[in-house]
Formats: structure tokens, C-alpha cells, sequence
């Protein structure tokens, strides 16, 4: 028995009412069936289609092409496909004059919001990601396991070469290292818009059409951020170099700063590509990782003056006549007139497009100087952090702690080669007991 005829034995039919329900129940059914059991060629060419859309986008995501909303549309365009097709026959059943698409658009609009559309795509990316190209690595963990700075010492120590990965749910960050040297720093995403400058203007801002159609190209072509801030002349040539050293130093920072959320991944590869090959940084890890535990302390210092990153900051009753006598920059002029007991920390950092530790070095100093009420009160404006030197000292004996290769376990070793192989941190470790055994 069909479907139609079960639907109406179990209906007490009553004249035209009733006759009116089953005739609608009918042709939502029908509706229903074409929705899954469509004509088989157009279903042969719909899957082909499908098919072939879907290995694109897993090809860009394995190569880090994809752009952003990329998978979002594959799942509208399949929804909606299916869902016009599937109300065309309804409306035609039901003789009904109206556009098959905009009935689509209504139910999807009314029922897959783009809010549910992002959180499946998301999931989605995520087992692309699982599946094809976070396999292919030579070590992996999180940050909460093995801190950033010892597996910076880790690949430092044995001299390696390759691409290390730094990912959070919405960012990720490409390393490329040189012989335990720090070659390139790529970012997929650049959320700040202000890069420093020199002379009068310590700041300078990213047009916004340039930021965006460089997120664009690394998205697309791989072309790194920065090199399309070169070759739009926001960035000089003469200049270039230093830039991505000190873009590429704040971005490891930040990194450093917050790694409750970081996973990694480490691939060996002989030598990096080839833009990275044109501008080698060669940047000592140490160094990095020593300034890196600095600034720690420095962003500690804010968060104490500014506990809670979504309250409102109150501006001090007499700002002006504070303000009156004082140089300010631009920028700094810009941060201070969002100071209006209404935005917060975050929303003035992402209006200003200055990043989290230069924006709390700011208001940190504004808090000192009287101009604006600090969150955390008066009494977090006294508690001194410690003094540069006692910083480095600290951070030196931190990454001293972390430097003993003895005390790296086996499993690990390993992972670089074995002490026979002469290469890795295998190879170090036995050179190191055999000069001690020696002296």
C-alpha cells in the first residue's frame, strides 16, 4: 500500500475538509519523495557534481588554499539545489504560481540560519583537517602538553629544518625553520590593522581594502600577507625585511602569551619555499623566546590593571585638562576618544586594529598617568612588575631548566633520531655525556 493510500485509510474524511487535508498531505509527500528520490540521470549528474566540488575543496584545504566561507558555500549551494528542485514539483503538483527559488530561500532563510550553516561548516574543516593534512607530520601535540618554548628549544637543539604549525580554532601560523633558526613567520590571518612605522608616525594603518585582499590571496594563491603589502607600496622594499622580523617576532609573542588554546604540528623539510628563501630571517630562537618571557611579565602587569578584557574602561571626571599638557600620537588620540565608560578593552582593540599587548601598554600608561579609572582599581597601578633584569634573569633560568637534554624523555628522542643515526637531538645528547665524560 502506498503512502497516500495509508494517509488516507487513517483519515476520517469529511466532506471537502477533509478531501482539501489529504490532497495536501499527498502532495507534501510527493514533495518529500523528489527531494530524495530524484529522476536518476539528473541524480547521476547532481552526485558528479557534488562530487566533484567536494574533492576541490578538500584539495584546498590539504594545500591551505581554502578560502574562508568556501565550505559554508558548497553546503548552501547543495541545500538550496535540493530544495528548489524539490518544491519545483511541489508547486507544480499543488498548481500553485509561484517562484520554486524564493520558496527555497524562505525555508532556508526560516529554518538553516547562517549561524548553523558556519558551526556545520566548521565541523566539517575540522575532519577535512583530521583526515588528510594533520596526518602528515613528524611530531604534534598541544601546547598544554609540550610548551611552545620547548619545542622552539627541542628543534633548536638538534639543528632542524621544516615548517611548524601553530593553530587556535580560528588562526594559524606558519614557521619555517633553518638549520634551529627561525627562516619565515606566515600568518593565514592578520588580525591587527596597524603595523609600527618610524619617525613621526610610530603607527601606521593597513588600508582597509588592502587587508582585506591580501587575506584574499593567502587564502586563494598562498600568497603570504605581508608580500601583498609589499607589492601595493603600504610596505617598502627598503624596509621589508625588517618588517617581517618584527611582524613575525610580535606574532610568536602573541602566541607565547596565550597558549591555552594552541595545538601544534612539525613537519621536516630540507629547505622552505621559495619566497622564504628570498627574505631568510635567520632569527636565533633564544633571543626570541628570552624577549618572549619579558613581555609575559609586562602582560601580566595589565591583566592585573585590567581583570576583566569586557569591561567597560572609565575615563578619568578631569581627562581633558590631564590631556592638555601631554604629546599624544594619533593613535593615541584615537584610543583615548573611544575612553567613554561604554567600550571595552577588546572593542577599542578591534576598532583600533592595534594588537593585545601594544593597546595594554597603552591604556596601562594612561592608567598611570591618571587618564583614565583603572578596572582593577588604584591598588593594581602599585604592584610593580618585576624589573627587566629580574625578568630575564627569571626567564633565563626557565629556559636553562628546560635546556637539559639529559632530561628529555626517550619516546621524544626518538622522534628526532636515535644516537647511532649522528643527526637530531640523538646525536647531541650522546655528544654532550661524551664531553662531560671526558672533562
Amino acid at each position: 500500500m502506498s503512502n497516500e493510500e495509508q494517509l488516507i485509510d487513517s483519515c476520517e474524511v469529511k466532506d471537502g475538509e477533509g478531501a482539501l487535508i489529504v490532497d495536501l498531505s499527498a502532495q507534501i509527500l510527493e514533495a518529500v519523495d523528489s527531494l530524495f528520490n530524484a529522476h536518476e540521470e539528473d541524480a547521476r549528474q547532481d552526485f558528479d557534481h557534488l562530487l566533484q566540488r567536494v574533492k576541490t575543496l578538500v584539495n584546498s584545504n590539504v594545500n591551505n588554499r581554502a578560502g574562508k566561507h568556501e565550505t559554508r558555500d558548497l553546503l548552501a549551494e547543495v541545500l538550496f539545489s535540493r530544495l528548489t528542485r524539490g518544491f519545483q514539483n511541489f508547486l507544480k503538483t499543488g498548481e500553485l504560481n509561484r517562484d520554486p527559488l524564493k520558496a527555497a530561500e524562505f525555508l532556508l532563510g526560516s529554518v538553516l540560519t547562517g549561524t548553523v550553516l558556519d558551526e556545520f561548516a566548521s565541523v566539517f574543516d575540522q575532519v577535512l583537517q583530521e583526515a588528510s593534512n594533520l596526518r602528515d607530520f613528524h611530531l604534534a601535540g598541544r601546547a598544554d602538553f609540550i610548551s611552545i618554548n620547548e619545542l622552539f628549544q627541542l628543534l633548536n637543539a638538534g639543528k632542524h629544518s621544516g615548517r611548524l604549525i601553530l593553530e587556535r580554532p580560528s588562526y594559524r601560523l606558519d614557521i619555517w625553520l633553518k638549520n634551529g633558526l627561525i627562516n619565515f613567520v606566515d600568518p593565514h590571518q592578520f588580525s591587527q590593522r596597524m603595523i609600527r612605522g618610524k619617525g613621526l608616525s610610530p603607527w601606521r594603518e593597513i588600508p582597509a581594502a588592502l587587508h582585506e585582499e591580501a587575506h584574499q590571496l593567502r587564502a586563494s594563491e598562498g600568497i603570504p600577507i605581508l608580500f601583498t603589502f609589499r607589492d601595493n607600496g603600504f610596505i617598502k622594499e627598503d624596509e621589508f625585511k625588517e618588517q617581517l622580523r618584527n611582524i613575525g617576532c610580535e606574532l610568536i609573542y602573541d602566541v607565547l602569551q596565550n597558549e591555552s588554546d594552541c595545538s601544534f604540528s612539525y613537519k621536516a623539510i630540507p629547505e622552505p619555499p621559495i619566497y622564504a628563501q628570498q627574505y631568510p630571517l635567520g632569527l636565533p630562537i633564544m633571543p626570541v623566546l628570552l624577549e618572549g618571557y619579558r613581555r609575559l611579565d609586562d602582560w601580566r602587569h595589565v591583566r592585573r590593571v585590567f581583570p576583566e578584557l569586557e569591561q567597560p574602561i572609565e575615563p578619568a571626571s578631569d581627562l581633558f585638562s590631564r590631556i592638555a599638557e601631554m604629546s599624544l600620537s594619533v593613535i593615541e588620540i584615537k584610543v583615548l576618544t573611544l575612553v567613554n565608560g561604554e567600550n571595552n578593552f577588546l572593542s577599542i582593540r578591534d576598532t583600533i586594529g592595534l594588537n593585545s599587548f601594544d593597546l595594554g601598554q597603552m591604556l596601562l600608561s594612561f592608567a598611570e598617568q591618571g587618564v583614565l579609572c583603572p578596572p582593577g582599581g588604584l591598588a593594581s597601578l602599585g604592584e610593580e612588575g618585576l624589573s627587566v633584569d629580574q625578568s630575564l634573569e627569571e626567564a633565563v633560568q626557565a629556559l636553562d631548566a628546560n635546556e637539559s637534554l639529559d632530561a628529555i624523555p626517550d619516546s621524544l628522542d626518538r622522534v628526532f633520531g636515535e644516537e647511532e643515526d649522528g643527526f637530531g637531538l640523538g646525536y647531541v645528547k650522546a655528544a654532550r655525556k661524551t664531553e662531560g665524560e671526558t672533562s
